[in-house]
């Protein structure tokens, strides 16, 4: 392979010597990242935005956190393009002269847009936990309209508020880290602000998580045994004054379940993607400073990955996106109608579930 052409200092020379990128091939590699995910991730992303805002099964509660998370992807998408431009053509100064703003814009939007994406993760893991585990009184309770613009407001106010602090103040400063060659904030002049994101975005949001889907875990577990018992003639009784057999009690629970382990699966890969990132930016050891481009460049491809979850094992965007790819109009009229029905019914059916294994 053919030696980086750069001098040392923009290959990203440390003090000690350390070279970051060994060879301009490497940049090549990480820009690629960075241009496929911008391109996924823009298409993905508005496919599960159109989705929803065409389809009525779709518009549910927790797919207003779906499309927060589609739009702050979307967002992390259109300015992903910049980071290929710096990595490409950068050294010791950002690569376009005249407009360092492009680069800071770019570092303000990736601060917010990540802080929004693990904001609204967690929120989902809630709704989930609320919706499964609640009766439809509490639900209804707590997500009411209001509440839920007071929540989406929530996931943005705060990643916004970290990132007008290096604006605002001398904590940190936002634009061309020329170490790497990215428009993220700089190095040398952030050190405890890397440290102050890596605790607002991570330890804490991934805990809510964790709890939320731990108990839903325990509680689908007892309820599924206690549904392949006899049947109990309490819980009998409350699904037929519903309208719905026993038959009928299982597919919508199992429907809820498949919801629900899809969005699980969003997830662990939102995870699985943060963490190599959080885990190096707060170590300076020579291996933890090679490896941030590499794990910064998963990072971003995150952003890109949603709509692939969403495609293969969401049913109900499983369905809608066949629709859309075929061109074909999302059925609205009598097909919605009768998907609302098995909603309120499927609510009705866990609620009677949750009083049954209360008592």
């Amino acid at each position: 392979m053919e030696e980086d052409t750069f001098s040392s200092d923009s290959k990203g020379s440390l003090s000690d010597g350390l070279v970051v990128y060994q060879r301009f091939a490497e940049r090549q590699a990480i820009a690629g990242i960075f241009l496929t995910g911008a391109i996924l991730g823009s298409v993905g992303n508005c496919f599960v935005v159109a989705a929803v805002a065409l389809s009525r099964k779709l518009r549910t509660t927790t797919n207003v956190f779906v499309v927060n998370l589609a739009l702050a992807d979307i967002l992390t998408s259109l300015f992903m393009p910049w980071q290929a431009v710096a990595i490409l053509g950068g050294g010791d100064e950002w690569p376009i002269p005249g407009a360092p703003w492009l680069c800071v814009a770019a570092g303000f939007v990736i601060v917010v847009t990540y802080g929004c994406s693990i904001n609204n993760l967690a929120l989902i893991a809630v709704n989930r936990w609320v919706g499964i585990t609640k009766s439809r009184f509490t639900t209804r309770r707590i997500y009411t309209a209001r509440k839920l613009a007071l929540m989406v407001i929530f996931a943005w106010a705060m990643p916004l508020s970290c990132a007008l602090i290096p604006v605002l103040t001398d904590f940190g400063e936002l634009g061309y880290e020329k170490l790497y060659a990215s428009c993220t904030w700089v190095i040398a002049k952030s050190v405890y602000y890397s440290m102050f994101l890596s605790a607002m975005y991570y330890p804490l949001q991934l805990i809510l998580i964790t709890l939320c889907y731990s108990s839903i875990f325990c509680y689908v577990r007892k309820t599924s045994q206690k549904m392949a018992r006899a049947d109990a003639p309490s819980v009998s009784e409350k699904v037929s004054s519903g309208g719905a057999s026993r038959a009928m009690r299982r597919k919508l629970w199992k429907r809820q379940l498949d919801v629900t382990k899809n969005l699980l699966y969003i997830v662990l890969a939102f995870v699985l993607c943060l963490t190599p990132y959080f885990t190096t930016i707060i170590f300076t050891t020579d291996w933890s400073q090679r490896l941030v481009p590499w794990v910064g460049g998963i990072l971003f491809f995150n952003s890109c990955v949603n709509p692939f979850i969403y495609a293969t094992s969401h049913p109900d965007f499983k369905e809608a996106f066949g629709y859309m790819i075929r061109c074909r109009k999302i059925p609205t009229s009598n097909a919605s109608h009768r998907n609302r029905s098995a909603a309120t019914t499927s609510t009705e059916v866990n609620q009677a579930d949750t009083e049954q294994t209360r008592h």
